[in-house]
């Protein structure tokens, strides 16, 4: 799994670098902020193309993703998106 506050060097970037230091290469989920609002369309069309290559089993994008971003992971990769809420609570179980 990567958590990610606000993944200003981009969110793909922070996973791969996550993959490469553990050597996991299957990512649980991601989770956290991927830095993508006001970004251009063709930068956050690649980071979701990216991320769905990645294939985590749960996408959860969260504050500083932006409203495009967040309907694009929904309608790209609509079983593993997880729509975050304030007071949402997860469980993660091996």
């Amino acid at each position: 799994m990567v958590l990610s506050g606000c993944a200003h060097r981009g969110i793909v970037n922070t996973v791969k670098q996550a993959q490469k230091i553990t050597g996991v290469e299957k990512i649980y989920a991601v989770i956290g902020g991927f830095h993508l609002a006001g970004v251009k369309p063709e930068i956050m069309q690649k980071t979701v193309a990216d991320i769905k290559k990645i294939n985590p089993q749960y996408i959860v994008p969260t504050h500083c993703t932006g409203y495009e971003a967040i309907a694009a992971f929904a309608r790209e990769m609509p079983d593993q998106f997880i729509l975050n809420t304030v007071g949402t609570k997860y469980t993660i179980t091996p």
